[in-house]
Formats: structure tokens, sequence, C-alpha cells
């Protein structure tokens, strides 16, 4: 890589702008924040809601200050960071709602680049309701060179990925290459997952609900129909690299997928991009030898207690050679969300909050 291009670049990094944490604590029903200034909880999943839990997990500025946004990609050498609104993005909101504060939303996440000198990029969201007014901000966003990329729940508009009603959005996002982050937010399995806090649904139920999104999204010919999409499957793309073997099993195995997907998902799943947050060599391994390295990029999941950039970092450079871990701390993000320019060591200013 050029001496000028950024070394390390993190594709999976949230961020709450505190009028929606504001909207949040006006909620009664989870997703919410409770609390006062100085003791937020966030409550995403009901055992967090528990008082043996606290009441939630506890909001530091760690989830609204750029200022310590960029500290933390300081501390890990972090030069870019593609930050997005972090679950429940506008899912819980009403239609009116959703809308008026997705354009707010965007807005403020396109001056992230100046406020940074390059060093945070902004992506968008899309609204919860219309797929029509989806559609319209996929185009608002494309008009807007500051917004690099949107980020999504595993349902878009309440709208599983496979849904046909999509195909409009998928066009519009093939049509303006825009990369679409998925991301889950309600996890799978949840009633088998309790007795742990939100460990195990932040370490199985997340990623497992990725992988039905994905695999229902591959079994509907998605992919097929729109190959030039560039989906980026969160958290490794959750089990498909394990199990990627056993989705050709499942599409030999019932003749009438064929209507829907003419070619067995292996054909087109290194299509996707997955981010690197992974922890392990092997399992980066899996990942690689799925989409290929040109499709695996670094990511943090800052500021969830999830995240551990050192561990990331050590595994990533254990799991690969010189070259293909840069290719992965850096050069498919530089490629994928158009990053053109050296991210600069410190931002004009105080960059405050959102």
């Amino acid at each position: 890589m050029p001496d000028d291009r950024p070394r390390l670049v993190d594709i999976h990094s949230h961020i709450y702008p505190r009028w929606y944490i504001e909207l949040l604590k006006e909620r009664v029903e989870i997703p919410r924040v409770s609390g006062a200034a100085g003791d937020e909880r966030f409550v995403i999943f009901p055992e967090e809601d528990a008082p043996a839990s606290g009441g939630g997990r506890p909001m530091t500025d760690d989830y609204w200050s750029v200022d310590t946004k960029l500290a933390f990609m300081d501390r890990h050498g972090i030069d870019v960071t593609v930050l997005s609104l972090g679950n429940p993005w506008m899912e819980p909101f009403t239609p009116s709602e959703s809308l008026a504060a997705t354009r707010r939303l965007n807005s403020e996440f396109a001056t992230l680049d100046e406020r940074t000198r390059g060093r945070i990029l902004g992506m968008g969201v899309l609204p919860a309701a219309d797929i029509s007014d989806a559609v319209s901000i996929v185009e608002e966003i494309a008009a807007d060179s500051r917004i690099h990329g949107i980020v999504t729940g595993t349902h878009i508009c309440g709208r599983a990925l496979d849904d046909a009603a999509l195909d409009p959005l998928w066009d519009a996002l093939e049509r303006t290459r825009i990369p679409l982050l998925i991301h889950p937010h309600h996890g799978s399995a949840m009633d088998e997952l309790g007795g742990f806090g939100h460990a195990l649904p932040v370490a199985l139920g997340f990623p497992v609900e990725t992988t039905v999104a994905l695999t229902r999204l591959l079994f509907a010919g998605v992919l097929h129909r729109f190959p030039g999409l560039r989906l980026v499957g969160s958290h490794g793309g959750g089990t498909l690299p394990y199990l990627a073997g056993r989705l050709d099993a499942g599409w030999r195995s019932d003749a009438a997928l064929a209507d829907r997907m003419p070619t067995p998902p292996s054909d087109v799943v290194a299509r996707l991009f997955l981010d690197a947050v992974l922890y392990h060599p092997r399992a980066l391994h899996a990942a690689a030898d799925l989409v290929g390295t040109g499709h695996l990029a670094f990511g943090t999941d800052h500021p969830f207690s999830i995240a551990d950039p050192a561990a990331n970092l050590e595994s990533i450079r254990a799991a690969f050679d010189d070259q293909d871990a840069a290719q992965v701390l850096a050069r498919t993000a530089v490629d994928l969300y158009q990053i053109e320019r050296l991210a600069q060591a410190e931002p004009r200013g105080g960059s405050g909050t959102l």
C-alpha cells in the first residue's frame, strides 16, 4: 500500500447521537435507555431489564462522543473509522418519526468527514416503514459523497431479506454501489440463551441472527438477480463460513429451490463482504476461505463490551502473511468505501458529540 494510505481501517464501529438517545429514553418498551444523565443504561435484551443485571448496560461517553471515538482510535492505531449508528437504528419509531430521524441522522453523519479531517466517515441509515421511502433515502445518500455506506438490521422496513418486495431497494443499492452493512439486533434462539446476562445473546444470538438473514437472502436468489450488490455481513457472516457446505446440501435436497436460486449458494456467497470481528485465527481462515481476503475487513464493534481490537489485530496478523494481513486491515475497506486520502493524525478543533 502506498505510504499516503491508511494502514488500519475500522468498518464496524458505532455511535449514538445524544438526540437519538433522548428518543430511546422516551420509550417504555425494549429497546430503550433508562436513567438520568451520568447513570444511563441501555436495555436491548429482556434479560438486561432484570434487577440482577443492574437494569441494562451502562452508557458512557464512548456511546456518543466523537472525541472519545478519536481517542479510542488513537490508542489502537486506527487511521480511519467508517462509523454507523448502532442498533436498533430506526426500528422502534413510527413511520413519520422514522423518516424524519433518518434524514436528521444522515445529515449529521455526513459532517463527520470534515469535522475529523477524514479520520471518521459516516454511514447512513434507512427508515423503518415504507420501502419506497427507503429507496428514496438510498438515492439521497448516493447523491451525497460525504456518506460512505448504509447500516441496517436483519429486516428492512419490517421485511426479511428474502422478501421480494425489497427488490426495488436491492436494485437501487446495486445501481448506486453503496455498501450495505447487515447487522443483528434481536438475536436468535433467545429463549435458549438466558441465564448469562448479555454474554450468550452477543456471542451466539447475534451471529446466528446474521446467519439466518444472509442464508434467507442467498436462498431467495438475491445475489443471483443483483450480482453487483455490495453487502457486508457483520461478525464474520455469523456461521456461514462453517456451514456453507450444508447450505449447498440443503439446496440440493429441495428441487423447488431452483426456481428461486438456479445454482447452489456456493456459486455466489463469495460476493459477500465480511467483517473480521472474529477474534481467532482459525475463524479468520474460515472466513477468508469463503470470500477471500479481498472481501474481509477489520472491525472493532466499539463501544460495546465485546470489542477487543488488540485480540482482533493479533489474530489477523497470526492468521495471514503480511500481504493478506494488510489487505484485511485496510485495503479491502479502502476499496469498498472509496477512502482516497490519508487520514490526518489530529482533527480540526473539538469534534464534540453528535
